[in-house]
């Protein structure tokens, strides 16, 4: 009787030293996984990868293109501190968007300092013989950005929105899921005088399309920047 309890006890450890060990087993792999994630889907300052970026996008600090129409230039982004931190959100830093060229007015981007924006060539996508470029607005909170791009306009030389989003339509305002998708944002048209846009609805049934749409070549003003 003694010899068949003892049997039992031994077989009731077995178990649960077993069990022990599948668990820790279990834990490691799941913490490794983890940590491989991490790496995938950050970048450098802990956020996601695609919260400030676009996985379809080249996005570089300066770019060269014809944006006049009248030869190639350089674009590149400057930060500038901003002493009495009148930016509103008291960043202390401003971002624009200059050329050498003194026909080439500069832009201001929006941004964070921790993550901030770079500028993408978009090349001639509406055809009209100047290259556009681009920039997505970076932030930490939300998943929501705004894709802005812009069009030289030789007529007053100074820049104006390629496409301006209006009551009816939110093509440029991108959520995460979207930017991750290798898809970019602007493509050129079929056809002289139109472009193809790239965007994702919204709801539950949310889906990405496309749409081929004319440019607005919306003046920029205090109302709309």
């Amino acid at each position: 009787m003694n010899k068949f309890y003892f049997s039992i006890l031994f077989v009731i450890c077995i178990f649960f030293v077993g069990c022990t060990n599948n668990s820790q087993n279990t834990k490691d792999s799941k913490s490794d996984s983890i940590e491989v994630i991490e790496d995938d889907f950050e970048d450098l300052y802990g956020l996601p990868r695609y919260l400030n970026h676009v996985a379809g996008h080249k996005e570089c600090d300066s770019i060269v293109g014809n944006f006049t129409g009248l030869g190639l230039d350089t674009i590149y982004i400057e930060s500038r501190e901003v002493e009495d931190k009148d930016d509103d959100l008291g960043l202390g830093v401003k971002y624009f968007a200059i050329s050498s060229n003194p026909a080439i007015p500069e832009v201001e981007l929006f941004g964070c300092p921790s993550d901030p924006p770079l500028i993408v060539l978009e090349g001639d996508v509406d055809g009209d013989g100047r290259d556009e470029w681009g920039y997505l607005h970076t932030w930490l909170t939300s998943q929501w950005r705004l894709y802005r791009i812009f069009n030289y306009n030789p007529q007053n030389k100074k820049w104006r929105f390629l496409f301006y989003d209006n009551e009816n339509s939110r093509f440029l305002e991108t959520c995460e899921f979207f930017r991750s998708s290798g898809l970019d944002i602007v493509e050129k048209g079929p056809r002289p005088g139109l472009i193809k846009i790239n965007y994702m609805t919204d709801g539950v049934d949310a889906e990405i399309r496309d749409t081929i749409i004319a440019p607005t070549y919306t003046t920029i003003n205090k109302n709309n920047w």
